[in-house]
């Protein structure tokens, strides 16, 4: 599993292997891999699934959603609502770390942190008038 206590939200010089979901604007240049895609790794990834599928009903991890501006302001509304503890306790049993307490707050923290440079991303979508679509591994 990635390290959960490093920034979440990637850039395509910051990845590792090819197991990630990729978050690009419809004015990207090229169909995958885009330099100016942001990236989640998809073991992350699989702990927000839900909130991607009530955003959107036909969301799929394995394949190109394309976002309607609406679909993009329940999905903005979904993210402010996401139960990071929650979250935070799965990443924890999954992992088996011994210090779970320092764990986490740092599981919280990177969780936050990827949270709100998501929304911001997606806000500015709507800003600048472009298809969120997001390309599942």
């Amino acid at each position: 599993m990635k390290n959960i206590d490093n920034d979440l939200f990637l850039r395509k010089n910051q990845l590792e292997g090819t197991m990630y979901v990729e978050f690009k604007y419809s004015s990207a240049e090229k169909e995958f891999w885009n330099e100016d895609s942001y990236y989640i790794n998809s073991d992350i990834f699989e702990y927000l699934l839900d909130v991607f599928e009530k955003s959107k009903a036909d969301f799929s991890m394995f394949g190109e959603n394309y976002f309607s501006f609406e679909e993009v302001d329940n999905l903005i509304s979904s993210l402010k609502k996401i139960d990071l503890e929650g979250i935070a306790d799965k990443v924890i049993k999954n992992s088996f770390k011994e210090n779970k307490r320092i764990e986490k707050t740092q599981i919280i923290n990177s969780l936050i942190s990827m949270i709100q440079r998501l929304e911001a991303w997606l806000v500015k979508a709507i800003e600048l008038d472009v298809i969120v679509i997001i390309l599942g591994i």
